[in-house]
């Protein structure tokens, strides 16, 4: 039934799940692929064990795989027995399949792990584990797996701005090599033997049998040699030569129309995710300034929001806004001499920094010297480039410093569509109607835009929140942005700039959230060094004659985002506004220093909007829900796990059972003795007299005591058997062999440990 070759496929498989692991936000959705490929690879050895025809093996492994998933993740109630697909079972995975793909189309990868997204993919790798299985165990032709492998290799090569990373691709191509290996030693050296080609066990069908085996081992290693070096070539090669890894297939991942072009980029938010979840924290830029304070480094401005995400505008390339001698377009809205306060920067990006096709820039910037051919955007005074890219680089930029008049922004009038494009001030119809009430009692009583950006500011960095890099998931079926503001409150900068900017909006202040690095740390020579941990996103809002100006909702702190900094027209004075004058909040709880608290904002807690009691039943119920299916599933297959440990149990006793001399018990002790050496990652040499080998393991294992006296009786007893005319046997010899096996255990690792508990040499 060829079952090295099924779990060859089974493993080649899981080696290839890792290539998906970039495109997720959390691990949710290995549990269920993980034991769909397991599930697949049994039944279709069972399918042939049973002698099944061709065609009905990918249909039994389909249904076994249909069968789990809906264990796993249909409603409680909905299946026959829990497991078997009903009508109801059915409908219920169509709808998760079909949010779960919603979600996948809606959001930029990482992708937040729900139930129906664990199902897409659960359902698309048994899919993906059914070929492998069918090309290389069924049809014979394990070089066609390579096929499915391929178009694994391509979902994160077309998603994902930073591809396949060498982790990934070693282990589905180390993978690969296996299964080819076991193809070609099942082709070359079958282990079984029927019919007349069987060689018996005489000399000359020994010899021919060995002579089957070294042929086989022989093929095998070749060609997985070949394929090792292949695999190599292909890991090294892009490093000694650049030009192969210039991101061109990865481009594929997303772009901006400009004119009759795409300029192709990664998505700015997706970017900030990568930079801040780096541990590498790499240098991205370093420059100097003439500024006491520099600014900090935009480059990309995002303007729309469809409900679920924030998204870039077209930019257009053209004469007209390329960038040359003369200075940039105007700040928009700014009505004074924007060259009155000027600051100069040097800048140069890190060669190694990553596809920069936005130069990073102090808003805003008034001049820009830079070779090459790069545009700016008169409306957000981006500056880019459609075949340019900036690592490398070195330019100079001239910028205004940002220093407006306290009485000139407390008197800024609210703006209107008459005054700033509507797009700054669009807020979907589909969003909560809490977040609107939660707004208006936060700004209740600031009587000008300036005064409501302050007290939106402030609710945010009041300690209400928790700055993580590593947010809760949001619960499937619920709107992020309710999610972060009234229920977790955990989350980074992205989620702090993304909120506050739409509750400006609300509030009537025209808003937009600007992706690019805080002013980064200074050096004892006087430059200022970027990493990658600098990264960040902060809302810029609209003020009329003044223009757009930073804030900063993000906690800046040691647990927060520790570079962060808050300009000076955004310091909130005393009392703040959102405040009543006995220092309790609008609705009239008392304002939490530290720690986020349900109780302290009344729009998330208390009238006929907020209603969290039902969300949360409903939570409650789904997550147990979930429990009692895995429960089921884990019942399912822990016959399965117990297999190993059982079959050993069983061979003991019968190995004992038989040891009726004195020769066998000896024989019986000493089989044992192999069989827990190697349980706990010892050597075993079969070469070593049997007290050579109680020294050594005395040694290497630390034994002292009972369990040295122990192992010396069972080597000595061995010794005796093999050699005496009358053995010299101890009659409980179980006894000792127990002692010893325990000792042997207790000095090994955790892993090793539960190795030796799930996993025991069957010998």
């Amino acid at each position: 039934m060829r079952l090295g070759i099924t779990l060859a496929a089974m493993v080649t498989t899981l080696a290839a799940m890792p290539l998906l692991h970039p495109l997720f936000d959390g691990a949710g959705w290995w549990r269920p692929a993980a034991l769909a490929v397991v599930v697949v690879a049994l039944t279709g050895a069972a399918a042939r064990l049973a002698r099944l025809p061709g065609w009905a093996v990918p249909a039994g492994q389909a249904i076994a795989a249909l069968c789990l998933l809906t264990a796993l993740l249909a409603p409680p109630g909905t299946a026959w027995l829990g497991f078997v697909p009903s009508p109801a079972a059915l409908t219920a995975l169509r709808a998760l399949a079909a949010e779960g793909w919603a979600a996948i189309l809606r959001n930029p990868a990482p992708v937040p792990v729900g139930t129906g997204l664990a199902l897409v993919v659960a359902l698309c790798l048994a899919l993906f584990a059914i070929l492998v299985d069918l090309f290389a165990v069924t049809l014979r032709t394990a070089a066609l797996a390579g096929i499915a492998l391929l178009l694994l290799f391509l979902v994160p090569l077309t998603v994902h701005p930073g591809g396949v990373g060498w982790v990934e691709f070693a282990s589905a191509g180390g993978g690969y090599l296996l299964l080819l290996a076991a193809d070609g030693w099942d082709r070359t050296a079958p282990l079984t033997f029927s019919g007349a080609s069987a060689p018996g066990l005489s000399r000359a069908g020994l010899r021919e049998r060995l002579g089957a085996l070294r042929d086989g081992a022989r093929h095998a290693g070749g060609g997985l040699g070949i394929a090792a070096a292949a695999l190599a070539v292909a890991l090294l090669l892009p490093s000694a030569l650049p030009g192969l890894a210039d991101g061109a297939v990865y481009a594929l991942a997303g772009g901006q129309r400009i004119g009759a072009q795409t300029l192709i980029t990664t998505h700015p938010l997706v970017s900030l995710r990568r930079d801040l979840a780096s541990p590498a924290d790499r240098q991205v830029l370093e420059y100097r300034t003439s500024s006491d304070r520099p600014e900090y480094l935009r480059m990309h401005v995002l303007d729309v929001f469809d409900g679920q995400n924030w998204t870039m505008s077209p930019v257009q390339a053209g004469r007209s806004n390329r960038v040359g001698d003369a200075d940039l377009p105007a700040p928009p809205g700014y009505d004074g001499d924007p060259d009155a306060a000027t600051a100069t920067t040097q800048i140069t990006v890190a060669g190694t920094a990553s596809r920069v096709d936005f130069l990073p820039l102090p808003y805003p910037a008034r001049q820009v010297a830079v070779g090459g051919e790069w545009y700016v955007d008169p409306a957000t005074l981006m500056v880019f480039a459609t075949q340019e890219q900036a690592a490398g680089l070195t330019y100079q930029v001239r910028s205004t410093v940002a220093d407006p008049d306290p009485a000139e922004l407390a008197a800024a009038p609210p703006s209107t569509v008459a005054t700033v494009d509507r797009r700054y001030l669009e807020v979907p119809d589909s969003l909560d109607p809490r977040v609107a009430q939660l707004t208006r009692s936060i700004v209740d009583g600031a009587d000008s835009p300036h005064a409501r950006a302050v007290a939106l500011q402030q609710w945010f960095t009041g300690g209400r929140f928790e700055y993580s890099l590593r947010p809760p998931p949001v619960p499937e079926g619920v709107d992020p942005l309710v999610d972060f503001l009234f229920d977790n409150r955990v989350g980074y900068c992205e989620q702090f700039a993304a909120a506050m900017a739409l509750m400006a909006r609300e509030a009537g202040v025209p808003a937009r959230v600007a992706v690019g690095y805080t002013s980064g740390t200074r050096t004892a020579d006087g430059r200022w060094v970027v990493t990658e941990q600098n990264a960040h996103a902060w809302p810029e809002l609209y003020f009329e004659r003044v223009g757009w100006l930073r804030f900063e909702p993000t906690p800046a702190s040691a647990t927060g985002q520790a570079s962060a900094t808050t300009p000076a027209y955004a310091v909130p004075s005393a009392p703040a506004v959102h405040e009543s004058d006995d220092g309790t909040d609008p609705g009239g709880q008392p304002e939490a220093p530290t720690g986020p608290s349900p109780e302290d904002d009344p729009p998330a807690t208390a009238g006929p909007a907020a209603g969290p009691a039902e969300p949360a039943t409903d939570d409650e119920r789904s997550g147990s829900g979930t429990a009692w299916r895995i429960l089921v599933a884990a019942a399912a297959l822990l016959p399965l796990l117990a297999l190993p440990a059982l079959a050993r149990l069983i061979r003991s006793r019968i190995r004992w059972a038989r040891a009726t001399t004195p020769a066998s018990r000896a024989r019986a002790a000493w089989r044992e003795l192999r069989a827990d050496v190697l349980d706990s990652g010892l050597h075993w040499d079969p070469a070593e007299t049997p007290r050579a080998t109680a020294r050594r393991l005395t040694a290497q294992a630390g034994l002292s005591g009972p369990a040295r006296a122990a192992l010396l009786r069972i080597a000595l007893a061995e010794e005796s058997a093999r050699y005496a005319p009358v053995p010299d046997v101890p009659k409980d010899l179980a006894s000792d062999s127990a002692v010893v096996r325990a000792a042997l255990v207790a000095t090994r690792s955790r892993r090793v440990r539960l190795r030796a508990l799930l996993l025991p040499a069957l010998r």
